[in-house]
């Protein structure tokens, strides 16, 4: 018992060992991880600089592929080329492959263009890393990269402002480029402030921030100036308080406005056309000119290309530049997008020359881009996906309309064409995704399988174990009667033998009785001993009468033999060649 015992008690565990291995070896596709790193150079402004991005195995697992997308500003970095890399206008994507067998690194350098002084940083929006057998790689660790971009000794450190307003509302001092802190007051239905604060130096940079969603009581709006040389900071505040009581307007406030009624607008709420502009918050590339619109003269902003910007204010005194199309007589939110490439303005559907072939495969949408919706197209897609991009129509520098392609996570545009190979792309993409997928559900149900075969094979010992623990031991078999085998010819003939002896038992006592029948009669009694004799007389006295007894006998024996012939046949038909057990003591 004991040995069976230990025999089980190996198998067990051996059989926990297989299973463990085997499940290991399974998940192991799983277990790659990597990581992605990147230089931190330092450049100065107007030169080149390259970056290097590393993806590397932190397991020693081969690499199969990548695909990375990396973000950068447009207005501090001009990205010229890299290793299997494209992009621009903020955005880049970086393929990898591998080139070697057991490659465990990808290694990419990036070309950039240094803009402005100031430290940027190019960094990580999406990754998808493959190990050589096509499973996905676990990055565990997403770096990124700090461009330092010196200024040159030439460069100004003037970070101040030329001049700062608002509307609705008034500055308490008077602006003065020393002064960093003002206060104004504003009705309770004011929404948002515009704030003009355009820097002294044209080269130095100014962001607004605090000036939308403006709430009762105090708010503060900063305007931080960063001078040319990247560096030089100055930082403007206006602490705005929003009371519940609407202030009175004066009547220099609303002098010169007129009606825009004459144009249709396309953008929700109740415009007005102001008949000023300060000439300070004008777009780049415009100047102001004398204008005559709805009859009346007011100011307008126009560029070389003959685009015509109208400032306009709403209800709750937001203002905002507006592109006037004189000749469908309407006007549209003046949208844009600044990248360091170049400036596109985008126009309403309603500008396109007729017969224009919108792109295959995109139907109508509204896109909102800033704080204006415009008229764009989108990817048909029946799944009901969110598009992440969208088409828009526009105008370059140069005055070229064309169809643009607009990002909506990167909030990026650059000038549409229909990739040939897109489609065959994406279809690529979609099965490399479904075949993850399937994977990834093979080896869920195949460990769902483990876990049920191992909690089986446990349950399978314990009832092993508990059978044989309470088994009882069998009793000794009982001592039988032994009989010898006999082939069946030996019995045969013992039988036949047997029968033999009877029928001559038989005959002998019917000679007997044959004798006694034949025997004559007489009166007197004769002694026994004497009766033999008496009879062989008798037998030799009378021919006839032994005669005939002979012949009986020879009857009898012929019909007893032939009768004993047929139950041997019958016997000998009935019995197989088998061998039996016979009784010795016969």
């Amino acid at each position: 018992m004991n040995r069976k015992l230990k025999r089980l008690a190996a198998t067990f565990v051996m059989l926990v060992m297989l299973m463990t291995a085997f499940t290991a070896q399974m998940f192991t596709a799983y277990a790659a991880t990597g990581k992605i790193t990147f230089s931190d150079p330092t450049v100065t402004v107007g030169n080149q600089v390259s970056v290097k991005m590393k993806i590397a195995s932190s397991d020693g697992t081969a690499l199969g592929a990548s695909d990375v997308r990396l973000q950068y500003d447009s207005s501090a970095l001009e990205f010229l080329s890299g290793t299997s890399a494209n992009g621009g206008a903020g955005s880049i994507r970086v393929l990898g492959a591998m080139e070697s067998e057991n490659q465990t690194t990808f290694t990419f350098t990036l070309k950039f263009k240094a803009l402005k002084a100031g430290t940027t940083s190019i960094k990580v929006t999406s990754q998808e890393v493959y190990d050589a057998d096509s499973q996905m790689v676990t990055i565990d660790h997403v770096g990124s990269s700090a461009v330092k971009v010196s200024a040159p000794v030439t460069y100004s450190k003037d970070a101040t402002l030329s001049s700062l307003t608002i509307s609705p509302g008034e500055l308490t001092p008077a602006f003065s480029a020393d002064v960093t802190e003002y206060t104004a007051i504003v009705g309770g239905d004011v929404e948002k402030l515009t704030v003009s604060a355009p820097a002294n130096d044209d080269k130095a940079s100014v962001s607004v921030s605090g000036n939308e969603g403006l709430q009762l009581g105090e708010n503060t709006i900063t305007c931080k100036v960063t001078a040319e040389d990247g560096e030089t900071t100055k930082t403007y505040t206006i602490l705005v308080t929003k009371a519940e009581t609407l202030p009175t307007e004066s009547a220099e406030e609303t002098a010169g406005v007129t009606s825009g009624g004459s144009a249709t607008n396309l953008e929700e709420g109740n415009w007005k056309v102001e008949a000023a502009i300060d000439a300070s918050i004008i777009p780049d590339g415009f100047t102001v000119i004398d204008f005559t619109y709805d009859g009346q003269p007011i100011q307008a902003a126009t560029d070389e290309n003959g685009n015509v910007l109208l400032y306009m204010t709403n209800d709750v005194g937001a203002g905002d530049f507006f592109l006037y199309d004189a000749e469908n007589n309407v006007l549209v939110p003046y949208v844009y997008v600044r990248m360091a490439e170049k400036t596109v303005i985008v126009l309403s559907p309603e500008e396109m020359p007729e017969g224009t072939a919108l792109p295959e495969g995109f139907i109508d949408c509204t896109i909102d881009i800033g704080s204006h919706t415009v008229q764009g197209w989108v990817w048909e897609d029946k799944s009901g996906a969110a598009p992440e991009y969208c088409i828009v129509y526009g105008q370059n520098e140069d005055g070229e309309r064309n169809f643009y392609r607009y990002d909506q996570k990167e909030m990026t545009l650059q000038r549409f064409f229909q990739d040939p190979d897109a489609a065959d792309l994406k279809v690529k993409y979609e099965e490399i995704a479904e075949t993850y997928t399937n994977l990834l559900n093979d080896y869920k149900t195949r460990g769902n399988i483990i876990v049920g075969l191992a909690a089986a094979c446990v349950l399978l010992v314990i009832i092993i174990i508990v059978l044989l623990l309470t088994r009882k031991p069998k009793a000794a078999p009982e001592e039988t009667e032994v009989k010898e085998f006999v082939p069946t010819e030996r019995r045969k003939a013992a039988n036949a033998k047997k029968r033999r002896e009877e029928e001559e038992m038989e005959l002998v006592d019917l000679d007997d009785e044959d004798e006694d029948r034949f025997e004559p009669k007489h009166t007197e009694e004769k002694p026994a001993k004497k009766a033999p004799a008496k009879k062989k007389e008798a037998k030799k006295g009378s021919g006839a009468e032994a005669k005939s007894v002979e012949e009986m006998e020879r009857d009898i024996v012929k019909s007893l033999a032939k009768e004993a012939g047929a139950a041997v046949a019958e016997q000998v038909a009935e019995e197989d060649d088998d061998f039996e057990f016979i009784d010795l003591d016969l």
